[in-house]
């Protein structure tokens, strides 16, 4: 293997072109590690697609017909990472972003730790740090949150590496598979890391680096699509992973839901109310995969 194809970096787009186009020019001013960026674009619009195709800096651009979620739509750039035989892939959202030095800090982790699966730095978000997450069919809060200390470089396991930012090596798709797609969006990399250790290899933080991650503020989507998704998949990652206690933790998440939605209704904000009811209703009937057209005309 070519030393400069060592990485591959997939960068999904969803109608957020100039994000993405950012996160590419961050990539190629990396003057020391030579990533191949693979852009996977979800079906946005004629608009946003025009100004990935126009990009100058080099990359591999693959456009689905239809958007395939966050699951789907990564797992097309995974099968195109495997195939040209990168050893290491990383998934980064486009709204993240992550300095050079940090990823060679991850690499040399991941070749240093031949029992790591998968591999994230700090995640900063909102002016606090976090370093991965927690059991997400028992919490309802499960990202953890960390406070560096000067010197702090220790690999934390955790139940899952947040998928803003993840580094895993090819092996672990070999033997855990791809992002499961029916959770479109939300939970398929709980699930993934779930797998990867079912699969006896470990999910970590390096404390050492951070990278920052700067979600979408819009208040009408993290009030619907969000907690939609975040609500209704809690109930597949249950059916996936609890075999023995299934009733009892989906009768949890049961009464979350409507606690959530109660609280939602006396705070007058009833799209999140209805929002979070349709999560309740799909995740107790089993119902997964695209619900994006209940909140998108």
């Amino acid at each position: 293997m070519n030393k400069d194809r060592q990485l591959a970096v997939i960068v999904l787009n969803w109608n957020r072109a100039l994000d993405t186009l950012y996160c590419l020019d961050m990539i190629t001013q990396w003057s020391g590690l030579k990533a191949e960026v693979i852009i996977i674009d979800n079906a946005s619009s004629p608009e946003d697609l025009s100004l990935l195709r126009s990009a100058k800096s080099r990359h591999q651009l693959i456009t689905n017909a239809t958007n395939q979620g966050y699951a789907g739509g990564n797992n097309a750039g995974i099968r195109k990472a495997l195939d040209e035989g990168f050893p290491y892939i990383m998934l980064l959202n486009s709204d993240a972003t992550i300095s050079e030095r940090c990823v060679k800090q991850l690499l040399e982790g991941m070749k240093h730790s031949p029992d790591l699966g998968v591999l994230g730095p700090l995640l900063e978000e909102g002016g606090r740090n976090y370093a991965g997450g927690r059991n997400i069919g028992v919490y309802s809060r499960t990202r953890i949150p960390y406070n560096p200390k000067d010197g702090d470089s220790q690999l934390l396991e955790v139940d899952y590496v947040p998928g803003s930012v993840l580094l895993a090596r090819r092996e672990v798709f070999e033997r855990a598979g791809l992002l499961e797609e029916g959770f479109f969006f939300s939970g398929e990399i709980a699930d993934f890391c779930r797998r990867v250790q079912y699969a006896g290899l470990k999910c970590a933080i390096y404390t050492g680096c951070r990278a920052s991650h700067a979600p979408d503020a819009d208040g009408e989507m993290r009030e619907t699509l969000y907690d939609y998704y975040n609500l209704r998949n809690r109930f597949l990652f249950i059916r996936r992973h609890f075999q023995y206690t299934k009733i009892f933790w989906s009768l949890r998440w049961v009464l979350e839901g409507i606690v959530q939605i109660i609280i939602a209704l006396l705070k007058g904000k009833r799209k999140r109310a209805h929002a979070l009811w349709l999560g309740l209703r799909d995740g107790v009937s089993g119902r997964f995969g695209d619900g994006n057209a209940r909140f998108i005309s």
